[in-house]
């Protein structure tokens, strides 16, 4: 069951939570220090959950948009082997 005030007050703390890394990404490419630390590699899964949280295609979108410095992050982050889920497939 869909609850839209849930689904609204989440998606307002993504969107406060998601501020906050944007803003602190603004001048350097990892949260904490000049490398990928336990910090960054704690935030994929936060981030891996936004579509299925907002559930909304279009606010994802906008959250993207919104936030270039958390994308620009997100795809280094899931460039690194670490990250990367080893499916089984192949």
């Amino acid at each position: 069951e869909q609850v839209p005030q849930a689904i609204e007050r989440y998606t307002a703390e993504i969107r406060r939570v998601m501020s906050v890394l944007d803003q602190v990404l603004t001048d350097r490419e990892w949260l904490v220090g000049d490398k990928c630390t336990y910090a960054d590699l704690s935030f994929v899964p936060w981030q891996d959950l936004v579509p299925l949280v907002v559930g909304d295609e279009r606010v994802v979108q906008e959250l993207t948009e919104q936030f270039p410095h958390v994308e620009a992050w997100m795809q280094r982050m899931r460039a690194r082997p670490e990250v990367q889920i080893n499916t089984g497939v192949g």
